[in-house]
């Protein structure tokens, strides 16, 4: 499990990335389902900054 932030009109948002399933635009922003049927708005522009961002964005750790 890999977990990352992901920035949503809303504020940050923590994703399991093995979780994602689509990636989608509407309007001028990418949209994410994950496995639970959950769907994300976020502040990405276009589907490649945010694949981009998925496989390279340091993980998040929890702890002191």
């Amino acid at each position: 499990m890999r977990l990352i932030k992901i920035e949503t009109k809303s504020g940050d948002v923590v994703v399991n990335t093995s979780q994602i399933c689509r990636l989608y635009m509407q309007g001028d922003m990418v949209v994410m389902t994950m496995g639970d049927d959950a769907r994300m708005e976020t502040l990405f522009t276009d589907i490649d900054h945010a694949v981009d961002y998925i496989q390279r964005a340091p993980s998040c750790s929890f702890g002191k």
